[in-house]
């Protein structure tokens, strides 16, 4: 899927305001995990003093990969696959065909400089990930289109069967040797 996930220039709920500039670097950053498919994000924020778990993201906790990254106007903007055979990807998964508003949230370390009415974030930006929030603090950090993928067949399996979306059944050894060749 695509989805907004931070506003540049804009003040967001907790009072800070991130340069189009400022993000662009940041992301830049982690463009050679956004390549390696090492770009993870959690299903919520962790919430702890730990501060080296605040910088880790879990792979037991991950929902979701950000696969690219780009912009539209001063809206930095991902295409996001969920992980669907992770419990929290599967959580993820279902919230989003529940049609659940799903928000998106920046964790990350930079300086602030205090400018009264709002905290202005400043360079460098160490981006850690975006993890999939309820309550996103930027409003437009949302879902914006869900992408099918047609070359993706759900399976279903049982004891002595499996059951493909196509409506096709095989059995358990022949759908192996299918999937060794």
């Amino acid at each position: 899927f695509e989805a907004y996930l931070q506003e540049a220039n804009e003040k967001n709920q907790n009072r800070r305001v991130y340069s189009k500039q400022l993000l662009e670097s940041g992301m830049r950053r982690v463009d050679n995990k956004i390549k390696r498919r090492a770009f993870l994000g959690e299903l919520d924020h962790p919430i702890t003093t730990n501060k080296l778990r605040q910088v880790t993201v879990k792979y037991k906790e991950s929902s979701h990969i950000i696969i690219e990254w780009g912009w539209d106007g001063n809206l930095l903007k991902g295409v996001i696959e969920t992980l669907p055979y992770s419990p929290n990807g599967k959580t993820l998964t279902g919230l989003i065909l529940d049609k659940i508003p799903v928000g998106f949230s920046l964790r990350a370390l930079a300086e602030v400089e205090d400018m009264g009415s709002y905290q202005e974030v400043l360079d460098p930006l160490l981006v850690i990930t975006f993890d999939s929030v309820s309550e996103p603090s930027h409003s437009k950090a949302t879902i914006q289109e869900i992408r099918s993928e047609s070359a993706i067949t759900i399976l279903k399996e049982s004891k002595h069967s499996i059951f493909c979306s196509n409506g096709r059944c095989y059995l358990p050894d022949y759908f192996n040797s299918l999937v060794e060749q």
